[in-house]
This record gives C-alpha cells, sequence and structure tokens, in this order.
C-alpha cells in the first residue's frame, strides 16, 4: 500500500528540482543585469573627467556581483 505513495515522492522530485534550478538561474541573471548597471554611469570626456569612474561601486561591488552571478549560473546548470 505505501508503494503507491513513495511512487508519487519519486514523480515530484524532477519536477522540485527543475523547479529549483530556474529559480536559481533567474537570481544569477539578475545579480548579473544588477552588477552590469552598477557598472554604468557617465563617462569621461576630453572637456571634463569624472572621478566617478574610480569608485567603489564600478571597480569592485559591481564586478563582483557579476562574478557571483556567472558563477551561479555554473552552478545551475550543473546541479542536478
Amino acid at each position: 500500500m505505501n508503494t503507491s505513495s513513495t511512487n508519487t515522492n519519486k514523480a515530484d522530485r524532477p519536477w522540485a528540482a527543475r523547479l529549483t534550478r530556474r529559480r536559481l538561474l533567474m537570481a544569477a541573471c539578475l545579480l548579473i543585469a544588477t552588477g552590469y548597471m552598477l557598472m554604468a554611469g557617465p563617462s569621461s570626456t576630453e572637456q571634463a573627467f569624472c572621478t566617478d569612474i574610480f569608485s567603489a561601486r564600478r571597480i569592485a561591488i559591481a564586478p563582483a556581483l557579476c562574478l557571483t552571478g556567472y558563477l551561479l549560473i555554473i552552478v545551475g546548470i550543473l546541479k542536478k
């Protein structure tokens, strides 16, 4: 009698795993997009130099978010 309930649980596992992987991939894409948005901003021209290009946001935080997103994509693809 309990065999039917274990078969149902086994059938639900792949669907739950796909949902987890999709959520992980979507979170990774969101991290990458956020990182690129943080890197964007005004650029320097010949008439005016913008010191914002040397901010910690553009040099450290944004690339770290992008790298984390790319690593999460790898984990999401390889996760069973």
